[in-house]
């Protein structure tokens, strides 16, 4: 994800352009103003069809449905992306206040313990953020006690076997004493919470926008490009070409923008700093829990523009 601060407006969209979108954008607009450019020397040279008659005002009801259905297309995306970073959001208080209440409830002595939730917290997050990008690795995840619960590389779900690791020593602490009822029943509800976040997460990365309607839209702009150098050309000439490609800019580059940020999971540049939150959660969680954390990669956005993953 970028991180900016930079206000200037030249700088900002130079850094937009150097970016895959923009260049795969830039890919397309080079074949867009070929084709353009063909169209617009042959009607003015060589022949001249009847589409240059097409009436104004159906060409400009065709744009207005294109831009409803754009907008629609953006705000279903931009719905994911947030919901998105809201499930995380959650997962980053969640997993604070586990760590406050464990902290709050074992003894100052109990250093094991503390050692166990501080590493068990810390791990869900990365757990989930690499189940989301398809990354079965462990390298990240700090190896708790053996004994304590099952290796987490047996584990296929790696977020369902963090999760086990924290209900199973809880439920230890609770038959040992440790626990009253009613902080049982509380702290259950926080690590319930836990799985919920990653069903969420799940669920957005699982059901994606129908593909029927993605190719629509993109049938629908194709044809839209297509027509509008005929019906401009008599009256534009040579400007068609520049007119079509600013056209084609705001068109494909929106459609574009939507598929980049409806999945909001992956490492492209506009999606969620799964790494940085992952991050922060380990460092809070160790600070609560008074666990020294020997190594921990700090993270700042400076003036201009960081890209977070």
């Amino acid at each position: 994800m970028i991180h900016y601060k930079n206000k200037g407006l030249l700088s900002s969209i130079w850094h937009f352009h150097t970016g895959p979108t923009a260049k795969a954008l830039l890919r397309r607009l080079v074949v867009v103003a070929i084709y353009v450019t063909i169209v617009t020397i042959g009607e003015m040279h060589y022949t001249d069809l009847i589409l240059k008659d097409t009436p104004g005002p159906f060409l400009s009801a065709m744009g207005i449905l294109l831009s409803l259905l754009l907008i629609f297309r953006t705000n279903t995306a931009y719905d994911r992306f947030y919901e998105g970073r809201q499930a995380w959001g959650t997962l980053v208080n969640n997993c604070r206040n586990l760590a406050i209440f464990f902290n709050a409830v074992l003894p100052e002595g109990d250093t094991a313990s503390r050692a166990f939730f501080a590493k068990a917290i810390s791990n869900f997050p990365f757990a989930l953020k690499n189940h989301l990008r398809d990354n079965p690795g462990v390298d990240e995840l700090d190896m708790v006690e053996e004994g304590e619960r099952r290796d987490l590389r047996n584990f296929d779900h790696k977020p369902a076997g963090v999760s086990n690791q924290l209900w199973v020593k809880t439920e230890v602490l609770y038959r040992e004493g440790h626990l009253s009822e009613s902080q049982h029943i509380n702290v259950n509800q926080h690590l319930t919470t836990l799985m919920d976040v990653c069903g969420v997460c799940e669920r957005i990365k699982s059901t994606p926008i129908p593909f029927s309607y993605m190719l629509f839209i993109k049938l629908f702009i194709m044809l839209y490009v297509l027509l509008l150098p005929f019906t401009v050309v008599s009256v534009y000439g040579y400007l068609t070409i520049p007119a079509v490609l600013l056209t084609s800019y705001i068109l494909v580059g929106l459609e574009m923008i939507g598929e980049e940020i409806e999945e909001p999971f992956g490492l492209e540049r506009n999606d969620l700093p799964l790494n940085q939150l992952s991050q922060l959660i380990r460092v809070n969680v160790h600070d609560i829990l008074q666990i020294y954390l020997p190594h921990v990669e700090k993270q700042a956005a400076r003036p201009g523009f960081t890209i977070m993953t």
